[in-house]
């Protein structure tokens, strides 16, 4: 009775302390809001212009085409709705999404995963999600670009710790709830972005080869699947043909700039950490006396499969580093061979304790690694918001909603942050001040659209998520021009784009004929004409 209520209190104690360190890691995320971006600032609008769709009753495939689903766009809304509007919505919503996906985490691995592996793996989900830089570009890089991958990584992590953590996983009567969980995750995943949801199901099938077959898992995999994705398509108003008119779409195009070479380099790039995982197997193999049988050819190919699934996500992203999933495997291989220890008889223990130390050692270090490298882009984000260095030399907006961010120029991206890119925005927002009505419904054939939300206009019905030549559309898989331009009054079009050269004349060349047909020229700036529809 004594040891049952001296673990409780152990486990109450392990639970504040990881509340209070999950809540510090999501009130850094609030606070440091819009993060002083370094790269890729224009990507700021697509998540601020994509959630103030949502906000404003549009719905991600019915009213706009978009390769991503709704998920990341309605935690962007809810954002909105948190901060009343402000560019602080990135940070708000990125703190409800990680304190979400912390406890969903903490919960699943309580009863299978020790305290101090537990503590370190779900803070890292968490801090994966709200660590402002984007994956594989550096910690020091401050940017909010491409922070749907840090979600999807987020929620595989989730579905890796059913899967595979914690030996057989969940006790029997907790299987039902594990399967629910994952098949929940996977439904997320699918309404993220479609390359997680592939991700999500070779997972669950590695899964099922590396645990026994279990009906009632079976069961709530599929009943969580369902019961998610049902809720979305309610959202969707059960439009199916939509949802997949749009992957199609995001599918044609993003074939067109796949290429075998830049897959090799980012095989290269990331290669020691495939060694790394083949070396830590083996080495996990052999501290525990085991042979070349099955259970070690299965840990080998695990880990193999796991960063193969990395890799695929790796090449399907604008990523060209960093593996989560390896890291957390590296994680699942500490904690399989401390179970092991902690099991085995005394003498077999001592015999290998040379080899189990360094081998929780290394695999320890790896996902420290990481964990620190997340850590640090959320330090370093914090310190920029509380002190932002260079202040005087930085090109602010002139629109209220935009004037707390702050973006610094970047060499290898000139057009897209620093004063470049606000200059235009500050340019094409007081042209539409000058020459059209608060009611008109603005369109910006660019990359992002930042006017609707600058100045606080309904978006039109129609354009893109984001506008991307041969990675969102191509010549052969993209929306006609009348649900392009749907019922926009106004389009702007930059005489100096976010993205220059082959991207931005491929929509030129698509949809200037359409735009020349519906609209006519009626002003211009420095930086922009303006069409108004004919």
């Amino acid at each position: 009775m004594n040891r049952s209520s001296s673990a409780s209190r152990g486990d109450n104690r392990h639970l504040l302390l990881f509340l209070l360190f999950l809540v510090g890691i999501c009130a850094a995320a609030v606070y440091t809001g819009a993060v002083p971006t370094r790269k890729f600032g224009h990507d700021i609008f697509f998540l601020l212009d994509n959630g103030w769709r949502v906000v404003t009753g549009q719905r991600p495939h019915l009213d706009y085409t978009s390769p991503w689903g709704p998920l990341s766009f309605l935690v962007v809304a809810a954002g909105l709705a948190a901060s009343r509007y402000s560019v602080d919505a990135i940070g708000y919503g990125n703190a409800m999404f990680a304190f979400a996906v912390g406890i969903w985490g903490y919960r699943l691995c309580r009863d299978t995963v020790p305290a101090a592996p537990r503590f370190l793996l779900c803070l890292y989900l968490a801090l994966l999600v709200v660590s402002p830089y984007s994956l594989g570009w550096g910690a020091l890089n401050s940017s909010h670009a491409m922070f749907y991958n840090r979600y999807g990584y987020a929620l595989l992590g989730v579905l890796m710790i059913e899967a595979f953590l914690g030996g057989g996983g969940l006790p029997d009567r907790d299987r039902l709830l594990g399967g629910l969980s994952t098949g929940a995750v996977t439904a997320l995943c699918l309404f993220l972005k479609a390359n997680y949801f592939a991700a999500a199901v070779l997972l669950i099938g590695a899964s099922f080869l590396w645990k026994p077959f279990d009906k009632r898992r079976l069961a709530g995999i599929a009943a969580g699947f369902c019961l998610v994705s049902l809720a979305f398509l309610a959202y969707l108003q059960f439009d199916i043909g939509a949802i997949l008119r749009d992957l199609d779409i995001a599918a044609g195009a993003r074939s067109k700039s796949f290429s075998y070479t830049e897959v090799f380099r980012k095989f290269t790039l990331n290669a020691l950490s495939l060694l790394f995982v083949l070396l830590l197997t083996i080495q996990s193999a052999r501290a525990k006396g085991e042979g070349t049988g099955t259970r070690r050819l299965a840990g080998v190919l695990l880990g193999c499969f796991v960063f193969a699934v990395d890799m695929l996500l790796l090449c399907s992203n604008q990523q060209y580093s960093e593996l989560p999933l390896t890291a957390i495997y590296s994680l699942w291989v500490v904690i399989d061979l401390g179970a092991w220890s902690r099991n085995t008889p005394g003498g077999e223990a001592r015999r290998s304790s040379v080899g189990v130390k360094s081998t929780v050692l290394i695999g320890t270090v790896f996902i420290l690694v990481s964990f620190c490298s997340q850590a640090t882009g959320l330090a370093y984000g914090v310190m920029q918001k509380a002190h932002p260095s260079g202040v005087a030399s930085v090109t602010r907006f002139i629109e209220p909603r935009l004037k707390e961010m702050l973006l610094y120029d970047d060499v290898a991206e000139p057009d897209s942050n620093g004063h470049a890119y606000v200059e235009s925005v500050n340019d094409g927002t007081l042209l539409l001040r000058q020459s059209s009505a608060p009611s008109e419904k603005v369109l910006a054939m660019d990359m992002m659209n930042p006017f609707p939300y600058a100045l606080g206009r309904p978006a039109p019905k129609g354009g893109m998520a984001a506008i991307a030549y041969n990675y969102t559309f191509s010549d052969s898989h993209r929306p006609s021009d009348a649900r392009f331009f749907g019922d926009t009054d106004i389009v702007m079009v930059p005489k100096r784009p976010a993205a220059p050269g082959r991207m931005n004349a491929g929509l030129m060349r698509i949809y200037v004929p359409a735009l020349q047909a519906r609209f006519r020229l009626a002003a211009e700036s420095n930086q922009w004409y303006l069409y108004r529809r004919k």
